[in-house]
């Protein structure tokens, strides 16, 4: 992931630069090519104002001292002014023009180096010639090079006739007042500009625009191959969960992360797989062993009550009852190892919930005989389960109730379209929050008043879930309704499995 955030980053700087040099590059050629254009229309219109200097009468010579051109004379003076073309060329790196009227060359001339304002020389120069105002006028109005703008609010008889000032405007370029006439209060603004190419910063808006969605489109690109990876990673880790250590089909491992990943994670789970493995075997197999010696203490003490005294009889019983506890712990030891492992057969058949737990507590009358139970049956009693340990799992919790109960045990059978549920509830001391889970853990003992002093092996709950799962369901903690604990044991009508594993 750190390789594919980098490659991102480096992007996304390469497309930032490559942005800066394209911007840097339009510019200095806009700059360029605008200079060039400026510099061919102020030609172009020094070669005009030069040619109607020339057909005005006024010498060549005199024109050349204002022109950037040092012209030349081809055909006489007399010449249709309405067909003018020039021509500007550059011979190493020096322009020339050429006048022509109707294909006739008129004059000819090459371009001195630039003088910072020929250009504005000459057209002063030409607006304090001898001609015609409307002449004037009409010659700025068709020319490229010049805009001519009426303005008013001059002071009369100031520079009547000639070039008033030479000033910049806004946009930087170069004009002059001129007021042909004294007896007028308006007077002319020449500006002179070039024919404007595209706009630089339209050029730079339009480069930066195409370059951030092309940068965009690569994120967008690289974002897509993360997020498929994301999802190969899940896809990974799905089957690594259902405890397949190969990559799916289709999954893309071009670096051979995923491959790797899934190899560890496999050899991990078979590592503790092994373990548990073990550790079962091991569990049952001193479970199993140790039966062997329970039965020779339970011969040995059914003997020696025979040959001792009387008096001695009762610790013999406490004998025995310690043995026959023993025994007790090894079988829910083995039945719980068959519940974790998978290795028990399941029977799921037709059974009266109702008569099932009068069953359960008729047997252990001796234990409940203190206590007020109350067993509550709501519609159909008839359950599709393996009677034998469901048999198992709800005495083990209505035993349980009966040792912190103070007086009072409710059991409750609820039924819907898609559960069953039994609820056992007692009014004892009841179980914190934080501890419910615990209770469910194998040996596990709570630091309150369900301590070791009331019996059992930490087991019997443990047994109950594991028979709750097997039913497609759950056992459930809550408070009662009557003080104390209230576990509820709930399995689906549709859920289950005909045998474990």
């Amino acid at each position: 992931m750190g390789q594919d955030m980098w490659r991102l980053y480096r992007h996304i700087l390469i497309g930032g630069g490559l942005i800066l040099l394209a911007c840097y590059a339009v510019i200095e050629s806009l700059q360029a090519r605008n200079l060039s254009q400026q510099q061919t229309d102020f030609l172009t219109l020094d070669a005009h104002l030069s040619t109607q200097l020339f057909a005005s009468g006024i010498d060549l010579n005199v024109i050349n001292a204002h022109s950037r051109f040092q012209w030349q004379a081809l055909s006489p003076a007399t010449f249709p002014l309405n067909a003018l073309s020039v021509q500007i060329a550059s011979t190493n790196e020096q322009p020339t023009a050429v006048v022509k009227a109707d294909d006739t060359a008129i004059l000819s001339g090459s371009a001195a180096p630039a003088l910072g304002d020929n250009i504005s020389r000459l057209l002063r120069y030409f607006l304090n010639s001898d001609m015609t105002t409307q002449a004037k006028l009409r010659f700025l109005t068709d020319v490229t090079g010049v805009q001519a703008k009426a303005v008013s609010g001059l002071d009369r008889g100031a520079g009547a006739g000639q070039v008033m000032d030479v000033i910049r405007t806004d946009e930087g370029d170069l004009a002059l007042l001129w007021r042909p006439e004294v007896t007028l209060d308006k007077g002319w603004l020449l500006t002179l500009n070039s024919t404007q190419g595209l706009s630089i910063s339209f050029a730079v808006m339009v480069i930066v625009l195409v370059a951030i969605a092309a940068l965009l489109i690569l994120v967008w690109f690289e974002l897509v191959g993360l997020d498929k990876k994301r999802v190969n990673f899940e896809a990974v880790t799905r089957q690594i969960a259902r405890g397949r250590g190969n990559l799916p089909k289709g999954v893309e491992d071009r670096s051979g992360t995923l491959k790797e990943l899934a190899y560890s994670f496999d050899s991990m789970s078979t590592h503790i797989q092994r373990l548990l493995k073990v550790q079962r075997e091991m569990i049952n197999a001193i479970s199993h062993e140790l039966r062997t010696p329970i039965a020779r203490l339970r011969f040995g003490l059914e003997v020696l009550k025979d040959e001792v005294p009387d008096d001695q009889e009762p610790s013999i019983s406490a004998l025995e009852m310690d043995v026959e506890e023993l025994n007790t712990l090894v079988d829910e030891v083995l039945t719980y190892g068959k519940l974790e492992e998978g290795s028990l057969a399941l029977n799921f058949e037709k059974t009266s919930i109702e008569q099932l737990l009068n069953d359960i507590v008729d047997h252990n009358q001796a234990l409940l005989k203190s206590l007020t139970v109350t067993i509550q049956i709501q519609g159909d009693d008839t359950v599709n389960a393996d009677a034998h340990h469901l048999h198992r799992a709800l005495q083990n919790l209505i035993l349980n109730a009966s040792k912190y109960a103070n007086t009072t045990i409710l059991i409750s059978f609820f039924a819907d379209d898609e559960r069953w549920q039994v609820d056992i509830e007692d009014d004892g001391p009841g179980i914190p929050p934080e501890d419910r889970d615990k209770v469910f853990i194998p040996f596990q003992r709570l630091d309150n008043s369900r301590t070791r002093a009331s019996g059992g092996y930490g087991l019997g709950l443990a047994i109950v879930q594991r028979i709750a799962f097997w039913h497609g369901g759950a056992v459930l903690v809550q408070e009662s309704a009557i003080g104390g604990a209230k576990f509820s044991f709930i399995w689906s009508r549709s859920q289950h499995q005909n045998r474990l594993g």
